[in-house]
């Protein structure tokens, strides 16, 4: 039985650094955003430790789509998309190519001319900015997109961006955790931060099941979790839970290399030679 890839609290402890009476910045979570954060902050000069209540990666960091997109970004956001690619394709030079990057392009697939004229009204914001997006007609899309994927009808054309990459996230994150252990950020997995250490309205440090750590800032990168956290302190934040679903194959005959959606489904080529799959705006 083919059980793939996967990251639970079943996973082994990687990272058990002591914790220290005082640092920087404590970083609340373990994913891609916390350890990011630590990574940057190191390179900064700063000493920062990251306290995971489970795994690095455990939750929602090792369960994503894996794409790395900039099309059909809005405009403002654009620009910062754009760094984030530089910036995944430096760290994966840096982690000798362990975070599965690879640039195998984006295409979002139109069933209808009606479709297609919405995807082609994104295009001018990506000449704006210097991007590789591009129109593609009929024909082209049947020579990118093999007839394999089992679907009933030919897609009217489509928008793609060779510069879109992926990764593979439940490599990619503990690549980069190691990465960051290895430039002097301490990580501390199976350790809950309890709370917050608040004195005279200025946070000094927080509370976690295995003792107190005196700091000067603290990020919470809890994902999910965050609301929660803030919660105990009287803290409302502005956060969506929502639960969607994706799916993994075992590997299969390849029909395309890349990340691909149209208006029913999402895909992704994995590096396992397995796919991806979810429905695009299917959530609770």
């Amino acid at each position: 039985m083919w059980n793939g890839p996967g990251i639970s609290i079943a996973t082994p402890v990687r990272h058990d650094a002591l914790l220290p009476s005082h640092v920087d910045v404590v970083i609340i979570g373990g994913g891609i955003i916390g350890i990011c954060t630590g990574l940057f902050l190191a390179r900064k000069g700063l000493g920062a430790i990251i306290v995971e209540k489970g795994r690095v990666a455990g939750e929602q960091s090792s369960r994503n789509w894996g794409w790395i997109r900039q099309q059909g970004r809005d405009e403002a956001e654009l620009p910062i998309m754009m760094e984030s690619s530089r910036l995944w394709e430096e760290l994966d030079a840096q982690t000798g190519g362990a975070t599965g990057f690879t640039r195998s392009g984006v295409v979002y697939l139109a069933s209808t001319r009606k479709e297609l004229d919405a995807l082609e009204a994104w295009l001018p914001i990506a000449t704006r900015h210097g991007l590789d997006s591009r129109l593609l007609g009929k024909a082209e899309v049947a020579q990118l997109v093999r007839r394999e994927t089992g679907r009933h009808h030919e897609w009217a054309g489509a928008t793609f961006t060779a510069s879109d990459a992926r990764a593979e996230p439940w490599q990619a994150v503990p690549a980069l955790a190691e990465l960051a252990a290895a430039e002097g950020v301490a990580i501390r997995e199976n350790t809950a931060v309890r709370s917050l250490d608040i004195e005279a309205g200025q946070v000094r440090g927080v509370i976690t099941e295995a003792g107190r750590i005196s700091c000067q800032k603290v990020v919470l990168a809890a994902g999910g979790w965050s609301s929660l956290f803030l919660r105990n302190h009287g803290v409302s934040i502005p956060q969506l839970s929502v639960r969607a679903t994706v799916v993994r194959t075992a590997p299969l005959p390849e029909f395309y290399c890349g990340n691909a959606v149209d208006d029913e489904l999402a895909f992704r080529r994995r590096q396992d030679g397995g796919y991806t799959l979810a429905l695009g705006e299917s959530h609770d």
